[in-house]
């Protein structure tokens, strides 16, 4: 028997015919009449009236997947949280609560989190569609978030076409350069150079050696302020890690590669494009950090990443972030580097930060509030699983790094593409203190 709704205008009898789209439900489960009535009016699953559009788009969302009202306690309180937000700010629309609703999706592909559409995405859709699709050009770029938003739910949530289209000038795509040309391989007589150029360094350089050895080690930081930026980085291959490379050499005596270098997991062959998906980021929080003993410029940290241990893990930020701010910091970590000796210590980790060009500032990059502890960010269309451990034969890292920054709002992006968690995008948490 179809479930019947009387409501009082054409608007509601489409959000309801919406969510139960979303909710699964065929077209002869829901019988609706419009008219005659000043609010929704139907039976619920007891029998006895029931009203409201709230009420009505609840039981409706109920019948469909969990995802929809959510799918945890805390998903399911941010979902109740933004459809109240459709009452209390946008009845009526007004740009305040639109432009409250712009800032909130700069970091969020839908409006309560998660990884599909919520009960919230589909309330607040079909509310802003009024002024979504009469913006003037003028305002485009002003609500760009929203009109993003509002194009990805018209196009897959909304697959009736349920609510008009928004007109608006979409970016164009522009794809990322081919990766450059793999490197010839060095023959002998180079091997052989490069390998008594090691042994020189090792012997007479001192400390010239060892900061040429961390220079390879430690990789770039992710570009701040929007500005011309290094790419993606952290800050645990600190200068002290190249000082135990001095001398060593590999199997065929070229000098051996830093720890911290690149690594790509199970890809064949060098010319292969690498892509961000090979990196197991993941939200981590700081539980006890002190001094490393071998070196004033390094933190020894141990962190929690959602392992049964917390993870020991070494970071050159003693001269950028003061010891009483690490205590307890939340961190984004990158879990499968090769585990690396520093300064006669393992570390098992690299924690995420950001620079500036000039390498004098440089910030750890931060999950928002409320992510649990050991959450993979996850980048959207790069979803391959990464590898357990990357291979530090190749150097994935400096091809990933490139195109891994901050924008001029801080937010972490690679390609464009936002680093996102279940609670939104991850930004540079920039310190006033250093």
């Amino acid at each position: 028997m179809p479930q019947a709704f009387q409501v009082p205008d054409e608007a509601t009898a489409r959000l309801l015919r919406l969510v139960a789209g979303a909710a699964g439900l065929p077209d002869g489960q829901l019988a609706i009449s419009v008219g005659g009535v000043d609010e929704v009016i139907f039976s619920g699953p007891d029998g006895a009236p029931a009203f409201g559009a709230h009420t009505a788009c609840r039981l409706l969302a109920s019948l469909g997947p969990a995802e929809l009202l959510g799918a945890t306690p805390e998903h399911q309180a941010k979902v109740a949280e933004w459809v109240s937000f459709r009452h209390k700010a946008l009845t009526p629309l007004m740009d305040a609560g639109l432009a409250e609703l712009n800032a909130t999706l700069a970091g969020r592909t839908y409006i309560a989190g998660g990884r599909q559409p919520s009960l919230a995405d589909l309330a607040l859709y079909a509310a802003v569609s009024p002024a979504a699709v009469a913006f003037p050009v003028a305002q485009h770029g002003h609500f760009c978030n929203l009109l993003r938003w509002y194009d990805l739910l018209h196009h897959t949530a909304d697959a009736a076409q349920l609510f008009p289209a928004a007109s608006f000038q979409r970016p164009a795509y522009v794809a990322p350069p081919p990766p450059p040309p793999a490197e010839p391989k060095a023959g002998k007589a180079d091997k052989a150079a490069g390998a008594a150029a090691a042994d020189k360094g090792a012997a007479n350089g001192g400390d010239k050696a060892a900061a040429a050895a961390a220079a390879a080690a430690a990789p770039a930081e992710v570009g701040k302020k929007g500005g011309k930026a290094a790419a993606a980085a952290a800050a645990a291959a600190p200068a002290e890690a190249g000082k135990k490379e001095k001398g060593k050499k590999d199997k065929g005596g070229a000098p051996a590669t830093p720890a911290t270098s690149a690594e790509a997991g199970g890809k064949k062959g060098g010319d292969e494009e690498c892509t961000i998906d090979l990196l197991d980021i993941r939200v981590g929080q700081i539980v006890k950090v002190g001094r490393h003993p071998n070196a004033d410029a390094l933190y020894l940290e141990e962190i929690d990443v959602g392992e049964a241990e917390p993870r020991q893990v070494i970071s050159g930020l003693v001269k950028f972030v003061p010891e009483e701010l690490m205590a307890g910091r939340r961190v984004l970590v990158v879990c499968n580097f090769k585990p690396a000796k520093m300064r006669d210590v393992m570390s098992y980790g690299m924690v995420l930060c950001a620079s500036n060009d000039a390498h004098d500032q440089v910030d750890p990059v931060v999950p928002p509030e409320g992510v649990p502890v050991g959450e993979r960010v996850a980048f959207e269309g790069y979803a391959a699983p990464p590898p357990e451990q990357l291979n530090p034969k190749k150097k994935q890292w400096e091809k990933i790094a490139p195109e891994f920054k901050t924008d001029a709002a801080g937010l972490c992006v690679y390609r464009g593409v936002q680093m996102m968690t279940s609670k939104g995008a991850a930004r540079r948490d920039e310190l006033d203190t250093l």
